[in-house]
């Protein structure tokens, strides 16, 4: 194994309880001003896939279309400032889950390339890594791959090739930790990449062929998990 990949969200960071929104309304408020559609934007779901491509993400697109259908029009350049806006930096370091820091620290120290995948709506790769810049783990990330810079999200085949294509090594090679069947496992095994579930609730039948290669409730279990197959 030459390179490790985490999913971000449930499996790195807990975030319950939604630390953006005060930030980003006031990031939205410098930017713009005060406007009456901020929070009602931030609520939204704006997501609009294309029923043949879903996991195709275009985000600035989306934001445009819904701001036109709520009787506000912003030209290119200021829809790019309102996405940048919904990247409001955040201290992960302060959700951090029990054991990443000693799970990613670990597969460095076996000279693993560390590479994050992560499904954002607005948060690109260069953002999401300033926001790592600020944690413990500066030094131990080597790569960011966010759904916002590459135009598709999980468990679309081009996020994981991305990973890949940065840590420079084969599916053969890596492994895939997330706590999402569909996303993370089903996303990287279509690919031959090892996966390791962060199992938080029970398998439901329609999960049933979504099959990791290894379980755990918590990334304290990793480094156990991961050892037999450093040795194969």
């Amino acid at each position: 194994m030459r390179a490790a990949l985490f999913d971000v969200g449930g499996t790195l960071l807990d975030m319950r309880g939604d630390p953006w929104r005060p930030l980003v309304l006031e990031a939205i408020r410098r930017e713009f001003g005060a406007r009456p559609w901020a929070e009602a934007l931030y609520d939204a779901d704006i997501r609009r896939p294309a029923p043949d491509d879903p996991h195709r993400q275009e985000t600035n697109r989306w934001l445009s279309e819904w701001l036109k259908a709520n009787a506000e029009e912003l030209s290119e350049a200021e829809v790019e400032r309102l996405r940048v806006a919904f990247a409001a930096p955040v201290d992960y370091g302060l959700y951090l889950c029990d054991g990443a820091t000693a799970a990613l620290r670990w597969c460095k120290s076996r000279d693993m390339t560390v590479v994050l995948v992560t499904n954002t709506l607005s948060t690109g790769d260069t953002e999401a890594r300033r926001n790592w810049q600020r944690t413990e783990l500066a030094d131990v990330i080597d790569h960011v791959v966010t759904s916002y810079s590459v135009g598709w999200s999980k468990p679309h085949p081009a996020m994981f090739e991305r990973a890949l294509a940065l840590a420079g090594v084969p599916a053969t090679d890596a492994f895939m930790v997330g706590d999402d069947l569909e996303l993370d496992v089903a996303g990287a095994n279509g690919l031959g990449i090892r996966t390791v579930w962060k199992r938080s609730r029970d398998i439901g039948r329609d999960h049933a062929r979504r099959q990791p290669d290894a379980v755990i409730t918590s990334l304290t279990e990793l480094p156990a998990v991961l050892e037999p197959w450093l040795q194969a």
